[in-house]
């Protein structure tokens, strides 16, 4: 009983582990700079985010503008399909351990 609770803990390790190292694009973005919000604007954004982006530069964040296919692909933090696999996971551990009882 002990085995199949380890290999049902190692199987949903790999499946959840396995989408982090699937697909790892690198690209290279344009170095920071200050923008106003002329130039902000002329690259699509409204007036209301612009003056925001503005306000973050005062406070001393840096504002990078990406191409539409490096945002496609830029990812910060666990994706949403991490979060499900992981949840998959947890709900995996928690049978196997019910049922090893």
């Amino acid at each position: 009983m002990k085995s199949r609770f380890i290999g049902a803990a190692a199987l949903a390790f790999a499946l959840a582990t396995a989408p982090a190292y699937a697909e790892t694009a690198q690209f290279r973005s344009a170095a920071p700079q200050t923008f106003s919000a002329q130039e902000l604007q002329s690259y699509g954004l409204s007036a209301e985010a612009s003056n925001r982006a503005v306000a973050l530069q005062d406070q001393g964040y840096e504002v990078r503008v990406l191409s539409q296919e490096e945002a496609s692909q830029y990812q910060a933090g666990i994706t949403d399909n991490q979060w499900l696999l992981l949840g998959i996971l947890a709900g995996v551990i928690v049978i196997a351990v019910a049922v090893a009882d």
